[in-house]
């Protein structure tokens, strides 16, 4: 996939969600029902970085989250392929997820898949705002051999 054919398929895409794209150093960025997306276009390995903001949390929360954060991953990383981040630059929590064999997308696939993610990460979301707290089964249980 080329740079043209990543802004139209992202055009194309944010008409089908009812958002706008719009370019941004190089990304498409677009707001799905209130969420800020980005994407990143690899053109060498020919995939799509999605980053789904999950928003900021609380100075003082920030641990919490990031805790939450990575049992959400180890919980859940093989559901969506696809791994919960802190950037500390911008202190915000984010979702991020590739697209390999970009090439292949048309613009209602990729549509669905920034869909999915948006939809996906509404528990993350809820946890980084301080809404909830997610509660998981301990994996390692006991001693190690």
């Amino acid at each position: 996939m080329d740079y043209t054919e990543f802004q139209e398929i992202c055009v194309t895409a944010a008409r089908a969600l009812h958002a706008d794209a719009t370019e941004q150093d190089g990304r498409c960025s677009m707001t799905i029902d209130g969420i800020d997306v980005l994407v990143d276009l690899n053109e060498e390995v020919d995939a799509l970085h999605c980053y789904i903001d999950l928003g900021s949390p609380g100075l003082h929360d920030r641990v919490e989250v990031c805790e939450q954060l990575l049992a959400l991953n180890l919980h859940t990383h093989s559901d969506h392929h696809g791994t919960y981040a802190f950037e500390p630059g911008s202190a915000r929590a984010i979702f991020c997820a590739d697209l390999p064999d970009a090439s292949t997308l048309n613009g209602d696939e990729f549509a669905e898949m920034l869909r999915y993610y948006v939809d996906q990460t509404e528990e993350a979301r809820q946890v980084v705002g301080g809404i909830a707290t997610k509660s998981f089964g301990v994996v390692f249980t006991g001693e190690m051999a």
